[in-house]
């Protein structure tokens, strides 16, 4: 189902913290988390095909080239065309498929693991033939899938400094003290790489949330802090859509404070502002399920939206936020607070037929919420007026109004 967007505030120093800590609060975190995985996936298809290249292409110059011993190539066959390329080959299929792409993070580092183990396996193997493996093929297995592979820093780096403790520790014991300083610059490998897994995932992090914050200023009212027309006409749109398909019903008011021209000329622009500021206010703290919303949709002009509230049910709640504005601004002592009143509009689409085109059951439903308001006007003013298919009524005499 539809939902507002969660709001994201300008950065603050918390928010520099957050970032610095690699976390978000939520639910910004775990948003930020899918979209992250998302991109993540295809880093990680392409490391995998390389690392299965290099490995089904390393035995043509270890055997032809190199010459390496015949015990040796047996050992070194077997784990990787018997084990560390198909480990490899089962993540690369659980990352492509969308049914098991939820996956990718524990097969790819079950596969990593493999293939480092396989690795050291192959690197003391090579020691007791005198055949010379390069001892940091493992470090940079786990290095290359800590920066390529888009792990979250705070999953990848306890992984990567447990698979380095046993590779060291198998090394060590296997082979030895000659192995001490190859021991000590495979960690020197990881500890670059983990800092640079760090700064990418902050990058990440601070990119994303600047597109965040770029995607809530572009959807927001710079005055009132309301979602703007621009929200209004998209999430009005989605709600229409997700009506549609569940046949639920969705309401709208559009609401218009008035004469308010005179009243900016009577007390001046900053009062006509907060005055604006009020009334929007007092909209959005209406708006207590997540499927309803409102907006400032004009100049002094706002609209509110419910989801799935049957129509007795939805009138009532419109007109008690239209007559609730009168009293907000006595309470709050606005300047004029006799003159501050409202006007509204009202029109509500039940269980929409999946065969219409939403963007035109949207359009007429705004259109009939817009044509109600006017009546309203032309009425006197200080009331409600809702539409009933063609036929428009005012709430306040019962009476019906031609639109």
């Amino acid at each position: 189902m539809s939902r507002e967007p969660s709001p994201v505030q300008p950065p603050d120093e918390d928010q520099k913290a957050q970032l610095l800590r690699l976390r978000f609060d939520e639910p910004l975190e775990q948003q930020f988390r899918v979209s992250y995985e998302l991109g993540a996936r295809t880093s990680r298809v392409i490391i995998m095909v390389i690392g299965m290249l290099m490995m089904g292409v390393t035995p043509l110059y270890d055997a032809t080239l190199l010459q390496a011993p015949e015990a040796f190539l047996k050992l070194s066959h077997l784990m990787q065309f018997g084990v560390q390329i198909p480990a490899i080959a089962v993540a690369l299929l659980i990352t492509v498929l969308p049914r098991l792409a939820r996956w990718s993070i524990p097969a790819t580092i079950g596969s990593t693991t493999i293939a480092a183990i396989g690795l050291t396996a192959q690197h003391v193997a090579g020691y007791q033939n005198q055949f010379n493996v390069p001892h940091d093929f493992p470090a940079m297995t786990v290095a290359g899938m800590l920066i390529l592979g888009r792990l979250r820093f705070r999953t990848a780096l306890p992984w990567a400094v447990l698979t380095m403790c046993g590779v060291s520790a198998a090394q060590i014991w296997l082979i030895g003290l000659p192995t001490v300083y190859d021991t000590i610059s495979a960690w020197m490998l990881i500890v670059v790489a983990a800092i640079s897994a760090y700064l990418l995932e902050y990058s990440a992090r601070q990119s994303w949330y600047r597109g965040r914050l770029l995607e809530y200023l572009a959807t927001r009212d710079g005055l009132t802090g309301l979602p703007n027309r621009r929200h209004f006409d998209v999430e009005l749109r989605r709600l229409v859509r997700d009506a549609m398909r569940q046949q639920r019903n969705v309401a709208v008011m559009v609401l218009d404070v008035d004469y308010f021209k005179a009243y900016n000329d009577r007390y001046g622009h900053p009062a006509g502002d907060r005055c604006l500021n009020v009334v929007g206010e007092w909209l959005s703290q209406s708006m207590r399920r997540p499927q309803d919303f409102c907006a400032r949709i004009g100049g002094e002009e706002f609209a509110a939206v419910w989801y799935d509230a049957s129509p007795e049910v939805a009138v009532q709640l419109a007109e008690s936020l239209r007559e609730g504005i009168n009293g907000l601004a006595r309470e709050r002592g606005i300047a004029g607070a006799e003159d501050v009143n409202a006007s509204g509009g009202f029109a509500q689409v039940i269980a929409p037929s999946p065969s219409v085109s939403p963007d035109r059951i949207t359009a007429d439903l705004v259109q009939r919420a817009d044509i109600a308001l006017y009546s309203a006007k032309r009425a006197g003013r200080g009331r409600l007026v809702f539409s009933d298919s063609d036929h428009y009524t005012d709430l306040k005499t019962g009476s019906r109004i031609d639109g």
